[in-house]
Order: structure tokens, then C-alpha cells, then sequence
């Protein structure tokens, strides 16, 4: 049993940490949407770190919720991945003023950015 209150430990540890470290990127993110003339560079670059800081958040929290007994349902993943792409492609919209136009581009970046995260 020893070795179970070990793992749970780590994987506390891990979530804690992963956590802490996906709220700096959202602070970033937040940070760099207030600014109406934020770089578009920098907002993508801000956004693909804190896509990865959810990767390893939402890892760190579905190990976590093993290690307690819980499962993971693959189809709700998949909902969640095309709603990322959809929320990061409306932020980007709203950063850049709301164009008229740029639907298809900010959705295709948005999905750059999702899977550059993801391949990380």
C-alpha cells in the first residue's frame, strides 16, 4: 500500500505544479489580450505555451484521477480539443478588433497552434 501513497504524492505534486504553471500562461495570455495593440506574434506564441501548460495540466489531473479510481472518456477529449480551437480562434478575433473576414484564417491558426501544443 506504501507504494500507492507514494504515487498519489507525486501525482499531487505534479497537478499542483502543472497548475501553477497553466494559470502563468493564462495571466500571460490575459495580459497580452488587454493591450488593444497587442502583437499578434506574441499573443499566438503566448497561446501555444499555454495550450501546452493545459496538455500537461489536463495529463497530470487525468493521472491524478487514476491513481483515486476515476476514468477518462476519449469522445469528451475530442468535444474539448474542437472547443480549444474554437476559443483560441474567437480570441484571436477579439484581439485583432473584431475583423470582418478573418474567420477562416484565425480558425486555421488556431489550429496550428492546437496541434504545435499537442506535439510538443
Amino acid at each position: 500500500m506504501a507504494p500507492r501513497t507514494s504515487n498519489n504524492s507525486m501525482d499531487r505534486a505534479a497537478y499542483q505544479r502543472a497548475f501553477e504553471d497553466f494559470s502563468l500562461k493564462a495571466q500571460e495570455v490575459q495580459r497580452l489580450t488587454e493591450n488593444s495593440h497587442a502583437d499578434p506574434a506574441a499573443l499566438d506564441a503566448a497561446l501555444l505555451q499555454l495550450e501546452r501548460a493545459r496538455i500537461t495540466y489536463n495529463t497530470c489531473r487525468d493521472a491524478l484521477a487514476q491513481q483515486l479510481g476515476a476514468s477518462s472518456d476519449v469522445s469528451e477529449t475530442l468535444q474539448a480539443d474542437a472547443e480549444r480551437v474554437r476559443s483560441i480562434a474567437a480570441l484571436r478575433w477579439e484581439v485583432a478588433g473584431r475583423p470582418e473576414g478573418t474567420a477562416e484564417d484565425d480558425w486555421y491558426r488556431a489550429e496550428k497552434i492546437l496541434r504545435q501544443a499537442t506535439a510538443a
